[in-house]
C-alpha cells in the first residue's frame, strides 16, 4: 500500500484493480494492481514528461500571464507545437507582456512592446532613453505632429524649427514647392548652390521667372539680368534687354539701336530718309547722301 501512496503524491491519475483470489476453501487473498496511466496526458510543451498544468501547479514551470502554458513555451520562437504566440523581443525567455506587467521592462506608449526593443528599431531619435512618442507626450515640441521631437526633424537652416513647419507657417519660404526651404537651396553657407539665385535677391531664379520678376527672353532658364551682369557686351544699348532678343533689321549681328546703318544700305541712319528699308533711298553715286534726300 505504501507504493500506492507514493503514486498518489505524484498527481498522476491511476486505476487500481482489486483481484480476489481463492486460495483455499477457508481463506481468500486480495491484491491491488496499479495500472498507469489511465487517461492520456495533456500537453507537454517542454518535453519533460510532465503535463504542463502539473508543471505549473507544482512550480516547476512559471505561467506569468496565466494562459495555461509554461513561460518557456509561451514565446513564438520556441518551436513547440501548440505553444503560445507571445513575443519575447529581448530573448530573455519571458513573454514581453510579463516583462512589462512585472515592471522588468518599460512600455511608455502602451503598445505591448518593451521600450528597449523599440530603441533598437530607431524610435529614440535623440538617444535619450525615452521613446519618441513618449517624449512628445511628455511635452517635447512636435510642430508637425509626426510623433518625433522637433530636434530630430530636418532643420536645414539650424534655426530650431523643422523646415516643414516653417513652410507651413510661411509658404513663400518654399516658392518652388519642393519641400525644401529656398534659403537652403541657394545659400552656399548652408550647403546650397548660389547659382540658383544669380541676382542675389533672396528668391530662387526659377521663381523669379515664374512670377515675372525676371525676364528670360531667350528661354534658357536664366534671368536676363544675370546674363547681362556676366557679359555686359550682350546688351549694347544698356537697356536691360539681351541684344539677341531685340530687333536687328539687317541681320548683321548688331541690333538696330546700336547699328548706325540699320538697313545696311551704306547710308547712315541719320542721313537715310528710310533707315529701315534698304530698297529705298540708296546712295548710288557714293557721295554720302542718299538719292532721296
Amino acid at each position: 500500500m505504501s507504493s500506492l501512496k507514493s503514486l498518489a503524491r505524484t498527481g498522476v491519475p491511476a486505476l487500481v484493480i482489486c483481484l480476489v483470489l481463492g486460495i483455499s476453501s477457508q481463506a481468500q487473498a486480495s491484491f491491488l494492481i496499479p495500472m498507469l496511466p489511465v487517461f492520456p496526458m495533456g500537453s507537454d510543451c517542454n518535453g519533460n514528461g510532465i503535463d504542463d498544468t502539473i508543471d505549473i501547479s507544482n512550480g516547476t514551470s512559471l505561467d506569468c500571464n496565466l494562459n495555461g502554458l509554461p513561460d518557456e513555451c509561451d514565446v513564438d520562437d520556441s518551436g513547440c507545437v501548440g505553444c503560445g504566440s507571445s513575443a519575447d523581443c529581448n530573448n530573455n525567455g519571458i513573454p514581453d507582456e510579463c516583462d512589462i506587467s512585472s515592471n522588468n521592462a518599460k512600455d511608455c506608449d502602451g503598445n505591448g512592446v518593451p521600450d528597449a526593443c523599440q530603441f533598437v528599431s530607431g524610435f529614440d531619435c535623440n538617444n535619450n532613453g525615452i521613446l519618441d512618442p513618449c517624449e512628445v507626450a511628455l511635452g517635447a515640441p512636435d510642430c508637425n505632429g509626426n510623433q518625433v521631437p522637433d530636434e530630430c526633424d530636418t532643420d536645414c537652416d539650424s534655426n530650431g524649427t523643422p523646415d516643414d513647419c516653417e513652410i507651413t507657417a510661411d509658404p513663400s519660404k518654399d516658392c518652388d514647392v519642393d519641400g525644401i526651404l529656398d534659403l537652403c537651396e541657394y545659400s552656399a553657407e548652408l550647403g546650397g548652390n548660389a547659382a540658383l539665385d544669380c541676382n542675389n535677391n533672396g528668391v530662387l531664379d526659377s521663381c523669379d521667372l515664374q512670377d515675372g520678376t525676371s525676364l528670360d527672353c531667350d528661354s534658357n532658364n536664366t534671368p536676363d539680368e544675370c546674363q547681362i551682369n556676366a557679359d555686359p557686351s550682350i546688351d549694347c544699348d544698356i537697356d536691360g534687354n539681351i541684344d539677341s532678343c531685340e530687333t536687328d533689321t539687317d541681320l548683321d549681328g548688331t541690333i538696330d539701336d546700336c547699328d548706325t546703318d540699320d538697313d545696311n544700305d551704306g547710308v547712315l541712319d541719320g542721313d537715310d530718309s528710310a533707315p529701315l528699308d534698304n530698297t529705298q533711298c540708296r546712295d548710288a553715286d557714293g557721295d554720302g547722301c542718299d538719292d532721296c534726300s
